[in-house]
């Protein structure tokens, strides 16, 4: 899939673009993402108030006991999702130290050699957890797109990973 096409995985290209930012806990964020994500709130606090009836909840014991139970996978759902985000930022990290290495050494950016043994292995790690190997190949097509321009950048600026600061 090119950077082009559109995709269902979410697309962090603020941070990218020439786009003005502001600080939000001390943190530059674009205003388009701000915008964004106030949208999705709006739109998740909508579904949220709609999926669960507290009246039906309340007056069956078993709808009760649904209530209970979702309510105890969401927070699964929620503490999941914390990890993944620190370890993607973890994964970036790693590949900001690659793209200074690789800029230091003059190599370019993509690495297809890598690329093809990512999708194999990818593949296998998700059908060994069953995952549908669709869902591996979205998460590695992003972070793939993403950790190019995140070294074509550093090798844009000499080197310098200090142009990934965005978020430090």
């Amino acid at each position: 899939m090119s950077e082009s096409e559109s995709s269902d995985w979410p697309r962090p290209a603020d941070i990218h673009s020439n786009q003005p930012v502001i600080a939000v806990d001390g943190r530059p964020v674009s205003a388009a993402a701000i915008a964004r994500a106030s949208s999705v709130s709006d739109e998740i606090e909508a579904e949220q108030s709609s999926t669960i009836d507290d009246a039906a909840a309340r007056s069956n014991p078993e709808v009760a006991e649904a209530v209970k139970r979702i309510e105890a996978l969401r927070q699964t759902i929620d503490n999941i999702d914390g990890a993944v985000i620190h370890l993607l930022a973890e994964r970036f990290k790693a590949t900001a130290s690659v793209g200074v290495l690789k800029a230091g050494a003059g190599f370019a950016p993509a690495d297809y050699k890598r690329e093809d043994y990512q999708i194999a292995r990818l593949q296998r790690i998700a059908i060994d957890a069953g995952l549908d190997p669709n869902i591996a190949e979205m998460y590695r097509e992003f972070v793939v797109t993403e950790s190019k321009k995140r070294h074509k950048r550093i090798a844009e600026a000499g080197g310098d990973p200090g142009v990934l600061d965005v978020f430090a």
